[in-house]
């Protein structure tokens, strides 16, 4: 039986080995083509808009060859796939929200994005993701984890996390997209997410869409790589 393919869109800061710890064992179940996204791990900037980004993953899959993926996204990468559930769910099979949610930002959250753009523009980016990343692991989690993520977010350009942030600013609330959608989905929250909580993540809801936790922080993906794996493969096989 053909393997269905499974996207890995990464986090704000992120990049492809985001997922190293997960990839060989979702490989036994899936197809598995992780994306950098525009402005991440060195490549060009792109859109400064989640819907931007949304068309640019979908652009990516057509010129790839790759029809019905099942798309999940980390944070940062769960706005976009939220986005291409609500405009392209005809075209995927499955989504996933892990350590994301489908709400738009309040203002307290808008003012903090833009003190991270003044940030980055003030210390640049390897100042910035030294005070960032550090933050979304739960306390105690692997210390080669953390090094992994600091040494991907540093590959991030000035202009990719300004744009990025824009966009995560001003983005949608999608949960009622989300809540419409005739599409499986699954949505994976960390019990220890300084981020996101439980009641944000969890708040879509329909027949299509399961609600699971880890007991990790907001990478969740890198510290209980088995019980990331484990709800993909309930969720999606």
């Amino acid at each position: 039986m053909e393997k269905q393919t499974l996207v890995l869109l990464h986090g704000f800061t992120g990049g492809t080995d985001y997922f190293n710890r997960v990839e060989a064992k979702l490989r036994h179940s899936f197809e598995v083509l992780p994306l950098s996204l525009p402005g991440h791990e060195g490549l060009d900037v792109g859109p400064d808009t989640i819907e931007g980004f949304a068309e640019w993953v979908m652009d990516d899959l057509e010129r790839r060859g790759v029809e019905k993926p099942i798309i999940v996204g980390h944070s940062f990468g769960g706005y976009i796939t939220a986005a291409i559930v609500e405009r392209y769910a005809e075209q995927i099979s499955g989504y996933g929200l892990v350590y994301s949610t489908a709400k738009a930002d309040d203002e307290q959250a808008k003012q903090k994005r833009n003190q991270n753009i003044t940030r980055v523009e003030e210390v640049g980016v390897r100042e910035f993701v030294n005070g960032l990343v550090p933050s979304l692991f739960a306390e105690g989690a692997d210390e080669f984890a953390v090094a992994e993520a600091l040494e991907i977010g540093y590959m991030m350009t000035v202009e990719g996390a300004i744009r990025a942030l824009s966009a995560m600013r001003d983005r949608r609330d999608m949960t009622k997209a989300l809540t419409k959608a005739n599409v499986k989905g699954v949505i994976i929250h960390g019990t220890k997410d300084p981020l996101i909580s439980e009641e944000s993540a969890f708040a879509p809801t329909n027949d299509h869409l399961i609600h699971r936790s880890t007991d990790s922080g907001h990478m969740g993906m890198l510290e209980t790589p088995d019980a990331f794996v484990a709800i993909i493969e309930e969720a999606f096989k």
